[in-house]
């Protein structure tokens, strides 16, 4: 029997989509005149007015934005002023609005102070008239700002050593050690939009049942609605005259189609758009979906049906330039989309994330958990209406956006104070308790938490207590407990997890650092490891404790003898970290309602946190789970005495029958064959031990110890009735040092531009991969059991020659190379 590849990472089978009304991320126009500025660094406080600057313009760089300064001068950006100039003109009175300046600002216009830039994460809008201008724009030095006195909180966070940051409303990128040795970002690092003034026009959009509801407020005589279904036909198209600048529509849709987190039904999008006389000013994708939350275990339910949540921490594509267009932030939603992923998180203490972000997540039906833009900080309570007013404007920005799902007041926030001992009635804030929760009720159709972590509403248990509530757990992570704390520790959702110096794959560590020599200990390659401020360790050691519990090899040895091997246990040890624990939490009886890996993308170059490089490719720990994060997965795993546990899980709103074969093999041959017929529900698992499958008892997992084990792996494979496939193989009985020889590849082409290679081991091996430049594998880092052939599909990257290249294992003392067949 040859099992064939079907892996969700490439080849989506199992991903029911519905056809959008969207193919790209439509939004306001950013101005062209106001993309090019001059920009001048000068120290602190050494000039007052742009008048000063008019003989150095001449000298100045010049930046295309959105973008920081970042990307035109080394040094960090928080020592010096930043004066940014440009010139245009408009024929008539024209609304300009700053999407995002970095704080503090001030923007003057024709020599004039009109605006001052109190957040980060706020809009600046000033007006013009007709005619021709010059915007300067001045950016003050954060490092100034905070040698002014001001009050302390009740407590000091522990990410940075300056606790006058709590005052400033700006990213921790750049500032806190833990992201990595980014410059903080510091200039124009959103687009800026013009409109005449007269048709500045502020849109809201929500669903309810079948009805669409839009409000908003504009200087316009008219405004005209139309809404497109996710065909992109018009479905209504409605004009209303402003009353006092307010307008509204509400328009019933008969019937419609619902959206759904990706893999449980199909992204069903609609789309509003808005003109105010003639102008389009507002382009809103709209889903109709109802979301709601178990409070005591945090388990999501979209449409009814209970989503098992998994994904990542999100980062920003470019963190220097701190703007991403449309094609990087698409490509890396879906990245995740294809492993399996249903949510990503943007996390308090980076940034709110742009409007392509949310067009990409609502079309790939990813949910998004999005934080309040604060930390482990104490909020001044003087900021209360700010911060609020922050978030306010991002969920008007993205309402009617199905994506949306949770909103948190913020990361560690209640954490912090707790852990300090600090008893809650000395570290109450306002703003988690009353006003953000308001500000969630009236403008989303979403769940507020008060903070990642915390305990359900009205308990009163601790936040840091993963078996209750929302958790941030690093049980097997940072606190070095052993892999088997996943399946005691009761983690009911955890917003945050398994966090550990992450390797790239070995052609990045060549092209970035010339080889692995470097790792572990190379003070270029330890720039890119994370590490806690103030700690004497960093999460490469994390890594390598759970190396040594994974593979039991001596890693100061290995690491100074084979730099190579080093980084590949490293790699395979965090795929099978993060695999055990998501294979546990996933099963129905876990209580577990989903999890969030810290993080999704490297921030920095070298081992970081994130599931991707900092180049944006696959590490390997996303390979393997993208296995388990599958719509439709077979999982098999130890049991202990009551054999191999087997879950086959169906996220689809479809019934799934087919064919579930097992089979044992050693080197000498085949210990166990068998086959039953199962049927597995919509939104549902099912879950069996072998011997119901195999229908006796063959202590396959060895529990017993009767006599030498049974076998040395399993191979389970379900095949549906339309003859679609997955697959799992769990090694019983690993041996290392194999000779090459055990392992054969060889490609075939299996159509015009269709190439497949087919691998055959004479004994089980862990962790197979492929590597063939040019061609992406349609599943890596698997399993082989003994003399089961496995073929898997191979993507082209551009090529077009015959596939070359090898494969290789944790198992065997060389990589092997793949044969043309």
């Amino acid at each position: 029997m040859v099992a064939k590849s079907m892996w969700p990472h490439h080849f989506r089978p199992w991903r029911v989509t519905g056809r959008s009304a969207s193919t790209a991320s439509p939004r306001r126009s950013a101005s062209p005149m106001l993309k090019r500025w001059q920009v001048l660094r000068r120290d602190p406080d050494g000039v007052a007015h742009p008048d000063e600057l008019a003989d150095d313009w001449g000298a100045a760089a010049v930046l295309q934005t959105p973008a920081t300064v970042a990307t035109l001068h080394d040094g960090d950006p928080d020592e010096y002023e930043w004066w940014c100039r440009t010139t245009f003109s408009v024929k008539q009175s024209t609304s300009i609005e700053f999407e995002g300046l970095t704080f503090p600002a001030t923007v003057f216009l024709d020599g004039s102070p009109v605006a001052e830039c109190a957040s980060m994460f706020l809009p600046v809008r000033i007006e013009c008239a007709a005619g021709d201008h010059e915007v300067v724009i001045r950016f003050g030095s954060i490092a100034r700002w905070l040698k002014s006195s001001r009050p302390r909180g009740r407590w000091r966070s522990t990410l940075v050593s300056t606790p006058g940051l709590r005052w400033a409303r700006t990213t921790l990128l750049g500032r806190a050690s833990v992201y990595g040795n980014l410059p903080a970002p510091v200039g124009i690092w959103r687009p800026i939009t013009t409109v005449p003034t007269h048709v500045r026009t502020d849109v809201v959009v929500r669903t309810k049942d079948d009805v669409v509801t839009v409000v908003g407020t504009t200087g316009a005589d008219s405004i005209r609605l139309a809404l497109r279904d996710p065909t992109g036909q018009i479905v209504a198209e409605e004009t209303s005259t402003p009353k006092d600048g307010a307008f509204s529509f509400d328009i019933t849709v008969p019937d419609p189609l619902l959206w759904w987190p990706n893999g449980y039904g199909p992204q069903h999008l609609y789309r509003a758009t808005i003109e105010a006389e003639g102008i389009a000013v507002s382009d809103k994708p709209v889903g109709f979906r109802t979301i709601s939350v178990s409070d005591d275990g945090f388990r999501i339910r979209v449409n009814g049906t209970p989503i098992f949540c998994r994904g990542v921490t999100w980062s920003p594509p470019d963190p220097i330039r701190m703007y991403a267009d449309d094609t990087q932030i698409r490509e890396q939603v879906r990245t995740f989309a294809a492993a399996g992923a249903t949510m990503v998180r943007v996390v308090g203490g980076l940034a709110f994330e742009q409007d392509e972000f949310w067009w990409a997540s609502a079309e790939a039906g990813i949910l998004v958990w999005q934080d309040a833009m604060l930390s482990t900080f104490d909020p001044p309570a003087e900021q209360g209406a700010l911060i609020t007013q922050e978030l306010t404007t991002v969920l008007r920005r993205v309402s009617g956006n199905p994506a949306l799902a949770v909103v948190s007041g913020g990361s560690e926030t209640l954490q912090q104070p707790e852990m300090l001992g600090l008893r809650p009635r000395d570290s109450a804030m306002d703003v988690l308790d009353s006003l953000l929760p308001a500000a969630v009720a009236e403008h989303a159709d979403a769940h507020y938490v008060r903070s990642s972590p915390s305990p359900p509403p009205g308990s009163t248990d601790l936040a840091i207590c993963p078996d209750t509530g929302v958790a941030g757990w690093f049980g097997v992570g940072g606190y070095l407990r052993p892999l088997a704390d996943v399946r005691s520790a009761g983690v009911r959702f955890a917003a945050e997890c398994l966090a550990f110096a992450n390797p790239p794959e070995s052609g990045y560590v060549d092209q970035h650092f010339g080889s692995a020599a470097v790792a572990g200990h190379h003070p270029e390659w330890k720039a890119g490891v994370p590490r806690d401020r103030g700690a004497s360790w960093d999460f490469e050691d994390i890594r390598d404790f759970y190396t040594q519990e994974v593979f039991g090899e001596a890693l100061l040895l290995v690491r100074r003898t084979d730099p190579e091997r080093y980084l590949q246990l490293g790699r395979l040890a965090i795929a099978t970290a993060m695999r055990e624990c998501f294979a546990f939490w996933r099963r129905a009886d876990s209580g577990c309602g989903g999890a969030i890996v810290l993080s999704g993308r490297d921030l920095t170059r070298g081992a970081g946190w994130g599931l991707l490089d900092s180049d944006g490719n696959a590490k390997a720990a996303l390979a393997v789970l993208s296995r388990t994060w599958a719509p439709v997965a077979v999982i098999v795993a130890d049991g202990g005495l009551s054999g191999l546990r087997i879950d086959v899980h169906n996220d689809t709103h479809a019934a799934l029958d087919g064919e579930l074969s097992l089979i044992a093999t050693k080197s000498n041959g085949v210990a166990v064959d068998a086959t039953r017929h199962i049927m597995v529900p919509p939104a549902a698992a099912i879950t069996l031990a072998d011997a119901d499958v195999s229908g006796h008892f063959r202590d396959l997992s060895h529990a017993y110890r009767f006599g030498p084990p049974t076998a040395d792996a399993v191979q389970a494979t379900v095949t549906f009735n339309d003859g679609r496939a997955v697959r799992d193989v769990l090694v019983l009985n690993p041996r290392s040092g194999q000779p090459t020889s055990a392992l054969t590849a060889a490609v075939t082409q299996s159509a015009a531009d269709r190439w497949v290679v087919e691998l055959t081991s004479e004994v089980a091996l862990r962790y197979v991969d492929i590597t063939i430049p040019g061609w992406t594998a349609g599943d890596n880092y698997f399993d082989l059991a003994a003399r089961l052939p496995y073929r898997v599909d191979l993507m082209p990257l551009g090529a077009s020659e015959t596939p070359t290249g090898t494969v290789g294992s944790i198992d065997l003392v060389a990589r092997v190379p793949v044969l043309i067949g």
